[in-house]
């Protein structure tokens, strides 16, 4: 199903003002009782702002840089630049820069200037060595007709996060889609609803965004790193609200991890202590383990089992728990692996163990094929279509969304369409449809690069009803956890069929796969464990 025509997209001379225009409808139609006033007044300071001094504006602080030379810039579309340049200082748009801006400068010119002022620079010296050796104000008298920098960035920042509900995306995103690099699920903007409810709930996420960026881009010791965290983050742990909720918990792993790194073992209880994600219940029970507090790391492996759901949490805990009580406890995962068949395949299968086992197959007359999470995700993708982009009025934030923002939660409601499972022309002739209407368009489940209605049909055929409505239904009411760890085959001779599992002779059956295994063995899916050995 792989769409190859490529289209050809002319944008507009101004179309980041364009988007930005959009963002700031947006803003006016959700968010103007939740503003403050540096936010009101930046607003109305921009829209005063004449045309070409707005689009020079957003050209600047959509960039990466902090600063600018002007002799640098070069935008035809914007006019008048000297006249711009001019609006956007005396409207305090736009500031002149006279310090520390070396690093737009190039190697070269800090070694021309040097030289200037009779200073010798070492060819081995670095870009950075050779601006320390001049000044920013000589540079920019030497060079350039001088340095700017767009102010009034976090306002601007903030803004977009308002739009996005996050601080990983911003204009660019538009510009991805116009271009035809990723298509989306079209949503009327009228029909966007905002993520944020309560300036509290944005002033919260913002606060735990703004300090993981700092966490992974700064350079200071993990016990600076936990100062911060204490100061910043620890207090909100008392009234987290549900938006910062996933990115709180994140936070804290990161930074749990960094300090077990650090052998730093109390402190890296004291932030785990804070989030009852999985992860960081696994980590905690595992360095209580290390610390020698085992009563305490089996009560928290039981909390582990009551709140989690996903196998490879479930699988660690009970696993931990079976330890404890039996030396000798083998895992399941394990033991299961120990009764695979054995087949031989030929050494120039190594590293590509599943097309050996594909190629073994097909040379006993199986049509074979590499499914592994795919057909699932494919079938599931399409089969519940309408469900995921139900009527595209809730759950949708802004235009660029894989999937409503409650994908996966508990409030994401609606029934499968079980009823056509039984008839698997009807409902192949359903999955084509949707495929067809919507080709390319992102789907948190669809890969149309595997998408392959002859594999489709013949999963579909072979397929029990039981079997297929079981697995849809568990994966559907699992959206987190459980669309993955499918076998990696699918092969089938006349009515004859299997979902094969491959393990290399040094690999291992994942908590996941072993769940599935088992749950289609239940529902009458036929599945084959394979070990692998070479001739």
């Amino acid at each position: 199903m792989r769409n190859e025509r490529k289209i050809e997209v002319e944008l507009s001379a101004t179309y980041y003002w364009e988007h930005f225009s959009y963002i700031l409808r947006y803003i006016d139609r959700h968010y103007l009782p939740l503003l403050q006033e540096k936010e009101i007044v930046f607003l109305k300071d921009f829209s005063e702002l004449p045309f070409a001094a707005q689009c020079l504006y957003l050209r600047l602080a959509s960039r990466r840089s902090a600063y600018f030379r002007i002799e640098k810039l070069n935008y035809p579309e914007i006019g008048d630049l000297a006249n711009s340049l001019r609006i956007l200082r005396s409207s305090g748009f736009l500031l002149e820069v006279t310090e520390g801006v070396e690093s737009i400068f190039t190697k070269q010119e800090c070694v021309i200037l040097a030289k200037k002022q009779g200073i010798k620079v070492p060819s081995s010296a670095s870009k950075e060595e050779a601006a320390a050796l001049v000044s920013s104000l000589d540079l920019i008298a030497s060079f350039s007709a001088g340095v700017v920098a767009p102010i009034r960035m976090e306002v601007f920042a903030f803004l977009q996060f308002l739009f996005f509900g996050t601080r990983s995306r911003d204009l660019t995103d538009f510009v991805v889609k116009d271009l035809g690099h990723r298509a989306f699920v079209e949503v009327q903007e009228e029909d966007l609803k905002p993520y944020f409810q309560t300036r509290e709930e944005a002033e919260q996420k913002w606060a735990i965004s703004l300090w993981r960026e700092w966490f992974y881009t700064s350079s200071v010791s993990a016990d600076e790193m936990l100062a911060s965290w204490r100061v910043h983050l620890l207090p909100l742990a008392e009234s987290l609200l549900e938006p910062s909720v996933r990115a709180f918990e994140k936070t804290c792993y990161a930074l749990g991890r960094l300090l077990e790194r650090e052998k730093a073992y109390v402190e890296a209880l004291e932030v785990y202590e804070v989030s009852l994600s999985g992860a960081s219940l696994e980590r905690r029970v595992r360095v209580l383990q290390k610390m020698g507090e085992l009563e305490e790391a089996i009560n928290w492996a039981r909390v582990g089992l009551e709140l989690c759901d996903s196998p490879t949490e479930i699988h660690f805990f009970e696993d931990f728990l079976a330890k404890q009580t039996s030396k000798k406890s083998i895992k399941q995962v394990t033991s299961s692996l120990k009764q695979a068949e054995l087949i031989e395949i030929s050494p120039e299968y190594i590293g590509q163990v599943e097309a050996g086992v594909a190629a073994y197959f097909e040379s006993q007359g199986y049509y074979a094929a590499f499914t592994e999470n795919q057909i699932w995700r494919n079938f599931l993708g399409l089969f519940a279509w309408d469900l995921i982009f139900a009527e595209r009025k809730e759950g949708f934030h802004h235009p660029f969304q894989w999937a409503p923002s409650h994908y996966g939660k508990e409030s994401f409601a609606g029934e499968l369409p079980l009823h056509l499972l039984s008839d698997r022309a009807e409902l192949l002739a359903v999955l084509r449809a949707r495929a067809a209407e919507n080709q390319g368009a992102m789907n948190p489940l669809v890969d149309w690069y595997s998408l392959d209605f002859d594999l489709m049909e013949r999963f579909l055929n072979a397929m029990p009803t039981d079997g297929l409505a079981a697995i849809a239904h568990y994966m559907w009411a699992h959206l987190g956890t459980h669309v993955k760890g499918f076998p990696d085959l699918f092969i089938q001779k006349g009515d004859e069929y299997a979902f094969v599992e491959v393990k290399s002779p040094n690999d291992h059956l994942s908590a996941i796969q072993h769940f599935w295994h088992d749950f289609m063995r239940r529902y009458g899916v036929s599945i084959r464990l394979i070990r692998l050995k070479y001739k």
